[in-house]
Protein backbone atom coordinates (compact mmCIF):
# COMPACT_ATOMS: atom_id res chain seq x y z
CA UNK A 1 0.00 0.00 0.00
CA UNK A 2 2.75 2.81 -1.13
CA UNK A 3 1.19 5.74 0.32
CA UNK A 4 1.18 9.30 -1.97
CA UNK A 5 -0.24 12.07 0.19
CA UNK A 6 -2.17 14.50 -2.61
CA UNK A 7 -2.29 17.61 -0.64
CA UNK A 8 -0.21 18.60 2.21
CA UNK A 9 -1.70 17.91 5.93
CA UNK A 10 -0.83 18.06 9.40
CA UNK A 11 -1.63 16.25 12.39
CA UNK A 12 -1.42 17.99 16.14
CA UNK A 13 -0.90 16.32 19.43
CA UNK A 14 -4.42 16.55 19.94
CA UNK A 15 -5.83 14.09 17.27
CA UNK A 16 -6.74 16.71 14.59
CA UNK A 17 -6.00 16.51 10.93
CA UNK A 18 -5.77 20.07 8.88
CA UNK A 19 -5.74 19.82 5.19
CA UNK A 20 -3.42 22.62 4.18
CA UNK A 21 -4.85 22.86 0.37
CA UNK A 22 -8.60 23.10 1.55
CA UNK A 23 -8.19 24.53 5.23
CA UNK A 24 -10.41 21.62 6.42
CA UNK A 25 -10.08 19.75 9.41
CA UNK A 26 -10.69 16.60 10.53
CA UNK A 27 -10.56 14.38 13.76
CA UNK A 28 -8.87 11.53 14.13
CA UNK A 29 -9.42 8.59 17.03
CA UNK A 30 -6.00 7.19 18.76
CA UNK A 31 -6.38 4.36 15.82
CA UNK A 32 -6.57 6.62 13.03
CA UNK A 33 -3.45 8.98 15.15
CA UNK A 34 -1.81 5.95 14.96
CA UNK A 35 -2.23 4.72 11.42
CA UNK A 36 -1.88 8.43 9.95
CA UNK A 37 1.62 8.22 11.90
CA UNK A 38 2.84 4.91 10.31
CA UNK A 39 2.14 5.96 6.77
CA UNK A 40 3.85 9.62 7.21
CA UNK A 41 7.01 7.05 8.09
CA UNK A 42 6.07 5.38 5.16
CA UNK A 43 5.30 1.84 6.68
CA UNK A 44 4.09 -0.50 4.39
CA UNK A 45 0.66 -1.68 5.13
CA UNK A 46 1.30 -5.57 6.75
CA UNK A 47 3.77 -3.53 9.33
CA UNK A 48 0.99 -1.52 10.07
CA UNK A 49 -1.77 -4.12 10.49
CA UNK A 50 0.72 -5.93 12.68
CA UNK A 51 1.53 -2.98 14.96
CA UNK A 52 -2.09 -2.30 15.15
CA UNK A 53 -2.48 -5.23 16.45
CA UNK A 54 0.19 -4.91 19.25
CA UNK A 55 -0.71 -2.18 20.19
CA UNK A 56 -4.48 -2.35 20.61
CA UNK A 57 -4.65 -5.75 20.86
CA UNK A 58 -6.62 -7.10 18.64
CA UNK A 59 -6.41 -9.50 16.08
CA UNK A 60 -5.26 -9.82 12.39
CA UNK A 61 -8.80 -9.41 10.83
CA UNK A 62 -9.90 -6.45 12.71
CA UNK A 63 -6.28 -4.58 12.48
CA UNK A 64 -6.76 -4.96 8.85
CA UNK A 65 -10.04 -4.24 8.68
CA UNK A 66 -9.57 -1.00 10.32
CA UNK A 67 -6.62 0.02 8.28
CA UNK A 68 -8.58 -0.34 4.83
CA UNK A 69 -11.50 1.98 6.16
CA UNK A 70 -9.11 4.62 7.73
CA UNK A 71 -6.87 4.52 4.10
CA UNK A 72 -10.49 4.67 1.48
CA UNK A 73 -11.51 7.86 3.82
CA UNK A 74 -8.45 9.24 3.44
CA UNK A 75 -9.02 8.65 -0.51
CA UNK A 76 -12.16 9.83 0.02
CA UNK A 77 -11.24 13.35 1.67
CA UNK A 78 -9.21 13.40 -1.13
CA UNK A 79 -5.80 13.41 1.29
CA UNK A 80 -3.95 10.27 -0.33
CA UNK A 81 -3.77 8.33 -4.02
Amino acid sequence: MGVTFTTEVTLSESGFLFDHSTGLTYTLNKTGQFIFKKLREEIEAPAIAEALQEEFDVDGSKARKDLDDFFRQLKDMGIVE
